[in-house]
């Protein structure tokens, strides 16, 4: 797992060329999680894909999981601030060699909160749901919701603290995969 680890993340600083890329690092006592976003607009040619994203995380529990998506942000109306996602992702993980794979939708929002033109913190909140249709292997259900608050200590670095909570239902069992708070750092480029 940490060879994984290490070459995501030396994977990753090669994407640093690309505007608008973040990348974070949560913790609590229990789990570590690894995040990453990038903007699709530089891959793309044509502006109606600056909005697009791109991301994935890894959380690394007793059990790993790993996640990959895409999704859509833009600003509600002509109110800057406030911003609605929605998109889809792959969920992968395993537990007592029970293989889990989802598809789960996305739904989220944030509130960006300014001092002057300048962005120095939000708070936001995140559901993703996969009921059974879309779930495969011995996956039956899958629903995680996080809430998060990010303040800019300094630019491109942000500190955020957040709830998630991860279940993860298996055919033959429920599991709570994360039920927990963490806080953690983000780089963003």
């Amino acid at each position: 797992m940490k060879k994984l680890i290490f070459v995501t993340l030396l994977l990753s600083t090669q994407l640093f060329s690309f505007q608008r890329f973040s990348f974070g690092l949560n913790v609590n006592t229990d789990v570590v999680e690894f995040e990453g976003k990038l903007s699709m607009a530089p891959l793309m040619s044509d502006p109606v894909y600056r909005n697009f994203y791109a991301d994935f995380n890894l959380i690394n529990d007793n059990d790993t999981m790993f996640g990959a998506g895409v999704y859509v942000e833009n600003s509600f109306y002509n109110y800057q601030p406030l911003s609605f996602q929605v998109g889809v992702r792959s969920v992968f993980s395993d537990h007592g060699g029970d293989n889990f794979i989802a598809i789960p939708i996305i739904f989220g929002f944030k509130h960006k909160f300014y001092a002057g033109n300048i962005p120095i913190g939000a708070v936001g909140a995140k559901v993703a749901y996969a009921p059974s249709p879309i779930c495969y292997q011995d996956a039956q259900k899958y629903l995680e919701t996080r809430i998060e608050a990010t303040m800019q200590i300094i630019e491109n670095v942000e500190i955020y603290a957040g709830y998630r909570n991860i279940n993860t239902d298996y055919e033959e069992y429920p599991l709570n995969y994360s039920d927990s708070g963490y806080i953690g750092f983000r780089f963003i480029f």
